[in-house]
């Protein structure tokens, strides 16, 4: 799971698509590109030499690289809302972990933003209540992106988009 969509997200590095301007410089929004790597870490990979899903993911109608974990999956897996083992400890441990989750929700969501910007992921769903919302990676060219897009709104019963 995710090992050609991780390729294909640093194929997509070296050709720009996750840097911004600054300045007379390019730089880059280091948490967008880990949880863009995170997110195709964490999805099924696509075919890109066949540009279709596996055919095992094509048997139980499962979409490739769509992302359903949420902020909060991230924010875990990379201790964003850790404590130290004083912040644990004191009486203040349950406010100081709701401003730790806070914080990671608004940094992780601004991340999702600039990667939509940027035209890397795409949200089919939005978050309701109990349920994360859905992201489709855009990883490949235009026609790769397409057939991933189609193939998740068939697997998700969405509407096809034209």
């Amino acid at each position: 799971m995710g090992y050609q969509n991780t390729q294909a997200v640093h194929e997509l590095a070296k050709k720009g698509r996750l840097a911004y301007r600054r300045g007379d410089n390019l730089g880059i929004y280091t948490l967008a590109d880990l949880l863009l790597t995170y997110m195709a870490e964490q999805t099924y990979d696509w075919d890109r030499e066949r540009n279709r899903p596996p055919e095992k993911l094509r048997k139980v109608n499962a979409p490739c690289r769509y992302y359903t974990l949420g902020w909060r999956s991230f924010a875990y897996d990379y201790a964003m809302v850790m404590l130290t083992p004083e912040q644990a400890m004191s009486a203040d441990a349950d406010k100081i972990m709701r401003r730790r989750e806070l914080n990671a929700r608004k940094q992780v969501s601004d991340a999702f933003v600039w990667l939509q910007g940027r035209g890397v992921i795409k949200k089919l769903e939005p978050a309701s209540l109990g349920n994360n919302a859905g992201f489709l990676l855009l990883l490949g060219d235009d026609e790769e992106n397409r057939a991933v897009e189609q193939w998740a709104r068939q697997c998700l019963n969405l509407p096809v988009s034209r």
